[in-house]
């Protein structure tokens, strides 16, 4: 499965109630892609699950926000 099936299967997870499988999709999306645009779509999704998720469940959604925002700043400071 490519990182953008990853995403969409991710989607669909999400959109079905499906968050555990919807954020394990994301994680493993976040750790195979270098695409910012894709990593956007992945913090995208994951904000919001994290909107939808319960009290105990938002840990799982901020490790892929989390990823994405490292990779970003990571990426901006190699091009300052």
């Amino acid at each position: 499965m490519t990182v953008v099936e990853a995403i969409e299967e991710a989607r669909r997870e999400l959109e079905a109630g499906h968050d555990k499988q919807a954020a394990r999709l994301l994680t493993d999306a976040a750790y195979h892609t270098h695409d910012p645009s894709i990593e956007a779509k992945i913090r995208e999704l994951a904000m919001k699950g994290r909107a939808d998720a319960g009290r105990l469940g938002k840990s799982r959604w901020d490790e892929i926000i989390r990823i994405t925002e490292l990779r970003g700043a990571r990426e901006q400071a190699q091009d300052a």
